[in-house]
């Protein structure tokens, strides 16, 4: 019985458990995405999309990283279209060549490639833990909150955003270009500077600004093997950068 309990006081209920730890998928995400900057090969471009939508599946448990990442390199790639399509030596219709339409798919893929290492990266990265274990490294507590202020700046203003809609359905208010500042923005910025407030008092009443170092309760532990993934994926890019390069 005593150790049973000992057992569950080291890890906190509800805690999300997660396979690699942060640091380790942000060095992966990274190193992927440089190899995918500085090698022109199609080939690794798409097995990065490849590889990176699986794990933004496995990690977020929805669609979100593939539709992502298609829905930002559409219009990248229509760009690339109109700039490269039209200036190749094999015209096979009126502004179109085929080798130009070769190097804007190319340019398409690898945009998608950079996406897609960001994104998986992300969607497999737990914030908190991210934010522990910045300042279990040493960095300045104040410099983790404000990092993690903006990291979930978004989530939350969209979630504001459904609040609020939510609010102007339920009062039959119809939001249009004309009220669409003062039924939905206003409002949305309103309420995230209050609860910016609110949580700046509770942070000041906790003794955030006091002086001295941080202690982190349950910090991210890595396993020991995580150590080989952090040398093994930045050696592998730099290997391929060089091997591409030469």
């Amino acid at each position: 019985m005593k150790q049973s309990t000992a057992s569950t006081a080291q890890v906190p209920v509800g805690k999300p458990v997660h396979f690699l730890h942060p640091l380790t998928v942000i060095i992966i995400g990274v190193s992927a995405w440089v190899a995918a900057l500085s090698i022109s090969w199609p080939l690794l471009h798409a097995a990065i999309i490849a590889l990176g939508w699986l794990a933004g599946i496995a990690g977020s448990r929805s669609l979100a990283v593939p539709a992502t990442s298609i829905a930002l390199s559409i219009p990248a790639g229509l760009s690339m279209l109109l700039v490269h399509a039209p200036h190749g030596e094999h015209q096979i219709a009126p502004l179109l060549t085929s080798d130009g339409l070769v190097t804007a798919g190319e340019l398409a893929l690898r945009f998608c490639a950079l996406m897609t290492a960001l994104l998986a990266a992300m969607a497999n990265v737990h914030i908190p833990d991210l934010l522990k274990a910045l300042q279990h490294l040493g960095l300045h507590h104040s410099v983790v909150y404000v990092l993690g202020a903006s990291l979930q700046l978004l989530p939350q203003a969209s979630a504001l955003i459904s609040e609020v809609a939510t609010a102007n359905r339920l009062a039959r208010r119809k939001v249009t270009l004309t009220t669409v500042i003062p039924r939905m923005i206003i409002p949305v910025i309103t309420r995230l500077l209050t609860r910016g407030a609110d949580r700046g008092i509770a942070l000041q009443g906790m003794g955030y600004d006091a002086p001295g170092r941080r202690t982190v309760l349950y910090p991210v532990r890595a396993h020991r093997w995580e150590i080989l993934l952090r040398l093994i994926f930045p050696a592998a890019a730099i290997g391929l950068v060089v091997l591409a390069w030469i």
